[in-house]
């Protein structure tokens, strides 16, 4: 439940700000000096525009916003990943020749299993944008762009050096073969109708409690 997973650590790190129910108490401005104001980012920009988008909706209809926004997520994240490792192919042929045929080839096969079903994953994604009627379609549309820029703007805290050892460059050749499996998986998984994760989060859910509820019960002597 792979799909399912990213959803929730999603959703736990970017769930909408609560108002407080308690009102603080007026501070006197003439003794204590007013906080500064909180500096705008891409990701603050993206927090503020979401909730502005979802706050006037209900549950259900927050968790299709959710679902459309975790399969855009899913998406760049695989286009993410295959940039990562074409420029760790690249770097490991520059400083590896004798192996650099081997790993172009590899890196082709990878592509050429994930880019169609990304690309069918993208479209369907638009089409389901396109289709809903919880929110105005252009204000999801940006919402999702600033997402993105948020992403950029979090990804451009941390350089990215591939390490291009002969060691690490086989390793690379080998790890292919488990993310091209687990970047399909995801991406079919995003091809999934809402209907159907909705009702695989829901088994999971009763999976971990029964799983929470067998853990306390008292073992026998």
């Amino acid at each position: 439940m792979k799909f399912l997973s990213l959803a929730l650590i999603i959703l736990s790190l970017t769930a909408p700000a609560m108002a407080q129910d308690k009102k603080e108490p007026a501070k006197d401005i003439k003794k204590e000096e007013a906080a500064p104001a909180t500096k705008s980012t891409p990701l603050t920009k993206w927090i503020a525009a979401e909730n502005a988008m979802i706050d006037k909706l209900g549950d259900k209809d927050k968790e299709s916003i959710f679902i459309l926004r975790n399969k855009h997520s899913v998406i760049r994240v695989i286009r993410v990943v295959e940039r990562d490792i074409e420029n760790a192919v690249k770097s490991c042929g520059k400083n590896n020749p004798d192996i650099k045929d081997k790993m172009d080839g590899r890196f082709k096969q990878w592509q050429s299993a994930v880019d169609p079903i990304l690309d069918t994953a993208k479209k369907q994604l638009d089409k389901d944008v396109n289709a809903q009627t919880i929110v105005p379609v252009k204000e999801l549309k940006n919402v999702l762009k600033l997402n993105d820029e948020a992403y950029d703007f979090g990804e451009k805290q941390t350089t990215k050096t591939p390490v291009t050892t002969k060691e690490a460059c086989e390793g690379l050749v080998e790890s292919m073969d488990d993310t091209e499996s687990d970047m399909i998986d995801l991406l079919q998984q995003t091809l999934l109708p809402e209907s159907v994760i909705r009702s695989r989060a829901e088994k999971a859910k009763v999976e971990e409690e029964k799983q929470k509820s067998f853990a306390r019960q008292p073992k026998a002597q």
